[in-house]
């Protein structure tokens, strides 16, 4: 349950700007793992006191550059103190770029995802020098196989086998 945690949300991916429907799952996960507040018996996130800011820079057909990067910017100008991206690519454009730089120059803490394709590069924005990147371990304490590492990794923690949150009525 994140009712109560959720402070703003904005859709970057076009459309309605007030619908972020997440129509992957991930990001509803990501949320759950976070932010869960164990109300009625359930989950626990490892952040259940926090507040969210939800910005949708997704869609099942991938993340725009563009949207990503506003959404950054966007989370800058509502003063968050983190911003957690589980997303990541190959590069990172110009305007991702400048986003980074401008949360940094903010004060605003910036995590991504190392990868998911477990290569031995960091993904982008994660491999970025100000980013957290964060990498994924199993239930042993060993890398996930499909995590990336490099030499950007900053953290790793559970992503294997890891039950949170789902976009209501997928459960």
């Amino acid at each position: 349950a994140l009712a109560g945690q959720i402070e703003a949300v904005q859709n970057f991916t076009g459309g309605d700007a007030n619908d972020v429907t997440d129509d992957v799952g991930h990001g509803s996960h990501v949320s759950g793992t976070i932010l869960a507040n164990g109300v009625n018996g359930g989950l626990i996130g490892v952040a259940p006191e926090a507040k969210e800011l939800m910005g949708k820079v997704c869609t099942e057909q991938g993340c725009s550059s563009i949207a990503i990067a506003s959404g950054l910017d966007w989370a800058v100008s509502e003063h968050a103190d983190v911003v957690n991206m589980s997303l990541g690519g190959p590069f990172m454009s110009q305007a991702e770029a400048t986003a980074v730089q401008n949360a940094e120059a903010a004060g605003v803490m910036v995590i991504a995802a190392s990868g998911n394709d477990g290569k031995p590069s960091v993904s982008f924005p994660g491999a970025s020098p100000t980013v957290l990147a964060v990498g994924a371990i199993d239930i042993n304490l060993a890398k996930a196989d499909f995590s990336n590492w490099g030499p950007e990794l900053g953290i790793m923690g559970p992503g294997v086998d890891v039950i949170s949150s789902v976009p209501r009525g997928t459960g």
